[in-house]
């Protein structure tokens, strides 16, 4: 099974859109290639707008080098200035335009084409992968064109910004809408090319609603939220058969690779030709004091031999050459194999956002103390791995606010390679208790976001300055976004 190389060339997707039309009676059926399709269908733009998505938010300079080093998951040995948040605009410009451009754009057609043979399920489909999108987005960026973005062929090519508040509420009414419009019985409403949930509309009802309690969680305690987030929190863990939500490790949602070119796992092709990274000492330290299992997983033994020795996030060139490449842990085999899973959202995160609410005093969440032991369960079954008595004695939950900072930072330990995710949570919650990079261009701040593209500045200023007013800040990583605030 291929993904997408088939969709690589954009000229594809304009062809298939615009279609062919005949000059003479039988010049159709003389020229007409039975396996190059003339009519757009929304199962050939699904893989595409998938992994489009998977790939930027997994790999790539925003997976790699903006979310797992500012999580302090891993760290530069060469060239190191990405490390000290020396963050070029092609990095912010590249995710923004592959967001909006790429996934968003291909949602935007599946929705419509969705609409047109009356099948509600890729509908739906497509509001929960665009509700995924935008949610990255502002949490990248904070407020974003939102109500307005994707409408260029509608005339509006400087849409407005929406406050991040606003987003979080639209995307929650969109979840329910598409949880709700999705038709599991009817065969007939079947979809195709799904390759990241195999064609399982279920499993995308779980999806819907597990990314709903992600982001209702970091509305809970927010007093100008523009809806009641408990209410909603409520309705869904109230109501499972209606609301359901992962269940199981086997219920994660992950674009699972294929050791094949242009569907392999975006880390595992930048291994090929780089060798920059390596574990970050913070990650390496943790793992060791605790002595978690997890820590052969996210990490390699050095080159060398010896025990697992990890890089201080923002080492200068030299200092961090100096450590070694074959004397420092690459990040773990698992992680950069061909088929490494892209993880979006896992059962682990999911006991720890309940045990999260239940600490908060969400009844219908369960007990904070189950919820998080069955978290750090989660995550080791994530890599076959089981947590023995003894760390699970040495790491029970505690009382008060020291078990509140046990469950974020055992989230933390379980969203490694979900750099982006993991650096949102921080960025709410400031737990684990990081400190900037060694060399930092950024004031000893850890940047709270990343600029807009210098195209939104130049092409919507209007929308581009008042977005910013109205955030009260500047273009810069250091503004605080309103789940952060």
């Amino acid at each position: 099974m291929k993904f997408i190389s088939i969709f690589r060339n954009k000229a594809v997707l304009a062809a298939c859109l615009l279609g062919v039309s005949a000059c003479t009676s039988d010049f159709d059926q003389i020229n007409t290639n039975p396996n190059s399709p003339s009519v757009a269908t929304a199962d050939l733009f699904l893989p595409h707008g998938i992994q489009s998505a998977v790939d930027a938010y997994w790999g790539g300079s925003l997976g790699m080098d903006i979310g797992d080093l500012i999580s302090q998951y891993w760290a530069r040995i060469q060239y190191t200035d990405v490390d000290q948040y020396s963050i070029s605009s092609d990095i912010y410009s590249g995710a923004w335009q592959t967001f909006y451009t790429e996934s968003l754009g291909d949602y935007q057609r599946i929705y419509k084409l969705g609409t047109d043979v009356k099948n509600p399920n890729y509908q739906a489909v497509a509001m929960i992968m665009r509700s995924w999108v935008f949610s990255l987005m502002t949490d990248i960026y904070g407020d974003i064109p939102y109500t307005d973005a994707i409408q260029g062929l509608e005339g509006k090519l400087q849409p407005k910004y929406d406050a991040q508040k606003d987003v979080y509420a639209a995307i929650i009414k969109e979840l329910k809408a598409a949880n709700d419009m999705i038709d599991v019985a009817d065969k007939s409403k079947a979809i195709a090319g799904d390759i990241m949930l195999g064609n399982n509309l279920l499993r995308w009802k779980k999806f819907a609603n597990t990314l709903s309690l992600r982001l209702l969680n970091r509305m809970l305690d927010k007093a100008d939220s523009p809806l009641d987030a408990k209410a909603e929190i409520n309705r869904i863990l109230s109501d499972p058969t209606k609301y359901p939500v992962l269940e199981s490790v086997a219920d994660n949602v992950q674009l699972n690779y294929l050791d094949a070119t242009n569907n392999n796992n975006p880390i595992n092709q930048n291994r090929k030709t780089r060798d920059d990274h390596r574990v970050s000492a913070t990650l390496v330290n943790k793992l060791k004091a605790m002595s978690d299992a997890r820590l052969a997983v996210y990490a390699d033994r050095p080159a060398d031999g010896g025990d697992y020795k990890g890089v201080p996030n923002g080492l200068s060139n030299a200092d961090a050459n100096a450590l070694g490449l074959s004397k420092t842990s690459k990040v773990g085999t698992f992680f950069t194999s061909a088929t490494a899973p892209g993880v979006l959202i896992s059962f682990a995160e999911l006991q720890f956002i309940k045990a999260e609410l239940a600490y908060k005093g969400i009844s219908a969440a369960g007990t904070a103390a189950a919820n998080y032991s069955s978290g750090i369960a989660a995550s080791h079954s994530q890599y076959k791995l089981t947590p023995t008595a003894e760390y699970l004695a040495a790491n029970a939950l505690k009382a008060g606010a020291e078990g509140y900072t046990q469950i974020m930072e055992q989230k933390w330990i379980a969203l490694y390679g979900q750099g982006v995710e993991a650096w949102t949570e921080f960025r709410r919650t400031g737990i684990p208790a990081l400190k900037p990079s060694v060399i930092n261009v950024n004031g000893g701040v850890i940047p709270t976001r990343l600029p807009y593209p210098g195209s939104e500045e130049s092409l919507n200023y209007t929308n581009f300055k008042e977005a910013l007013t109205r955030q009260g800040g500047a273009n810069d990583m250091k503004m605080k976004l309103w789940f952060a605030k």
